[in-house]
């Protein structure tokens, strides 16, 4: 890419045995409308068989695939086959929950930033609707009281009570013999908080419509992510392969998250941009939510 050429972006899906939850994010993406701003869309399968060609052909994507190679594995062969400068990286189970215009908006934003180095990577989940399986705030709370929290927050999402909004003695001891720790979740706080930036101004600060974020402050997840194509391989898939013994998933493939989430990431300084964000997390095909679980081992 030059300076003098309008970067490309394009979006990938890492997808293995998750038909039914595919079709329903495809099927979503269609309806929104957003897709038309992409100059690629393409989904990876881990395993691939017909069926799975078969859903790419009927929503227009482009495919590839392999063997199943966990998550890290699959996404990093997902940003292997795409072409683009800038890249989201996403997984079957990451449903659009915004409009079209919004989503556009958002993205051309998340874009901007990502160009002007004003953050290295873009958390692209939403702030709110955050699907299943998002802990960061109750973590948060097991440390930090709320300070003033958002109109938009969401409490059902979280299965937190406005009792733990208080700050204690139990959370005061934390943060004084575990002062590391605090200092890691300090980040989190801007899914609960309306003015995150103003409570962690150190680690914090509000550039737009964004929060960025120090990396010290906010962990390293591999769910909806915006960045640039290079340094998705040269710098995260390149770390994890170097380090194949730092995070294993139950399959027994590297984990991106485990992987990554430690004092390298910590200490590297990364600007982590988090907005409203346009994505959510929720599966068909097994769910992290009880009433899907007899399923569960179909997930991702």
């Amino acid at each position: 890419m030059t300076l003098m050429n309008k970067p490309t972006i394009g979006i990938g899906i890492l997808s293995w045995k998750a038909h039914q939850t595919l079709r329903q994010s495809l099927e979503g993406y269609k309806d929104n409308g957003f897709l038309e701003m992409f100059d690629e869309k393409i989904i990876y399968f881990s395993d691939m068989s017909d069926e799975d060609i078969a859903i790419a052909k009927q929503y227009g994507w482009g495919y590839a695939g392999g063997a199943n190679e966990g998550i890290a594995g699959g996404m990093k062969r997902l940003g292997e086959h795409m072409k683009s400068d800038y890249i989201i990286l996403l997984q079957s189970d990451n449903p659009i929950c915004e409009s079209q215009k919004f989503t556009i908006d958002h993205i051309q934003s998340a874009l901007k930033l990502l160009e002007n180095q004003t953050a290295d990577i873009v958390r692209l989940r939403h702030r709110w609707n955050i699907g299943e399986g998002f802990a960061d705030v109750s973590k948060y709370l097991k440390y930090f009281s709320v300070q003033k929290i958002s109109n938009d927050f969401l409490p059902h999402e979280h299965g937190v009570t406005e009792k733990q909004y208080l700050d204690t003695l139990v959370k005061k001891l934390k943060r004084f013999f575990r002062p590391l720790k605090a200092r890691h979740l300090r980040g989190r706080s801007v899914f609960i908080e309306e003015n995150p930036d103003q409570i962690h101004p150190d680690v914090i600060t509000k550039e737009d419509a964004f929060f960025i974020i120090d990396s010290s402050a906010m962990n390293f997840t591999d769910q909806c992510l915006m960045l640039s194509r290079e340094t998705w391989l040269n710098v995260f898939c390149d770390y994890v392969d170097r380090h194949p013994d730092s995070g294993r998933s139950s399959g027994g493939f590297p984990a991106p998250e485990t992987s990554i989430n430690g004092s390298w990431w910590r200490r590297s300084g990364f600007k982590v941009a988090q907005g409203r964000g346009v994505f959510s997390h929720d599966r068909h095909d097994g769910s992290f939510r009880s009433e899907h679980h007899t399923n569960k081992n179909n997930s991702k």
